[in-house]
């Protein structure tokens, strides 16, 4: 499952996200290419308690965010494109909370659209909203072998991120008996290989 750093980022600096609220997946418009946003692209982010749909507006100065409940969510899905894909949800009872046209649901429509987003993190999305909507517990969830991030390493994560902004430096974990290592990113405190020239997370240079 995808978690963009600057997603996260984004959500902790505007103090939208409730304490012990976890987050799981995340995606943000692509900023060109069809259904992009280049100023002002929506990002969403699903935690294991719901999802938070970012709508940026004039000129990505201000930020309105509207919640959706998983148990509000009736319907998902996809819309796979040639170069960016659609998510699709159909939501009992809501509305746009006066966001009118920027809002996640237009006015007068059944289904709200998050147009323009890379299809890897499209399916990501879809995926976990839809097996949050059948009521799988997040902690019960497979996340395959291509997992950028489980629910207990994003705890861990924030914690060497917490860490390493304090000191300026990244938290290195103690060499296994066989001589290997890791280094934590710098930039966004991710663990990678001592052999890796740069963060498999976020591609930041990392530091000998």
């Amino acid at each position: 499952m995808a978690i963009h750093p600057e997603d996260v980022n984004t959500a902790k600096d505007r103090n939208i996200l409730w304490p012990e609220e976890t987050i799981m997946v995340t995606a943000t418009e692509r900023r060109i290419g069809p259904g992009g946003a280049l100023i002002t692209p929506t990002t969403v982010i699903a935690t294991d308690k719901r999802i938070i749909i970012i709508n940026r507006a004039t000129f990505g100065i201000r930020s309105d965010y509207e919640v959706i409940p998983y148990n509000r969510v009736t319907s998902v899905r996809m819309e796979k494109g040639i170069i960016s894909s659609s998510v699709f949800l159909r939501v009992s009872g809501y509305t746009s909370s006066g966001s009118g046209e920027r809002g996640f649901m237009k006015p007068g429509e059944q289904e709200g659209e998050i147009s323009g987003l890379r299809q890897n993190d499209a399916k990501d999305l879809s995926d976990f909203i839809g097996k949050m909507v059948s009521g799988i517990n997040p902690q019960q969830m497979d996340f395959g072998p291509d997992t950028q991030t489980k629910e207990d390493d994003i705890v861990a994560d924030s914690k060497k991120r917490d860490a390493g902004a304090q000191t300026g430096k990244a938290k290195k974990a103690p060499a296994p008996a066989g001589g290997g290592g890791y280094a934590y990113c710098p930039q966004c405190g991710a663990r990678n290989d001592l052999a890796n020239k740069f963060c498999s997370a976020c591609g930041a240079k990392l530091g000998k």
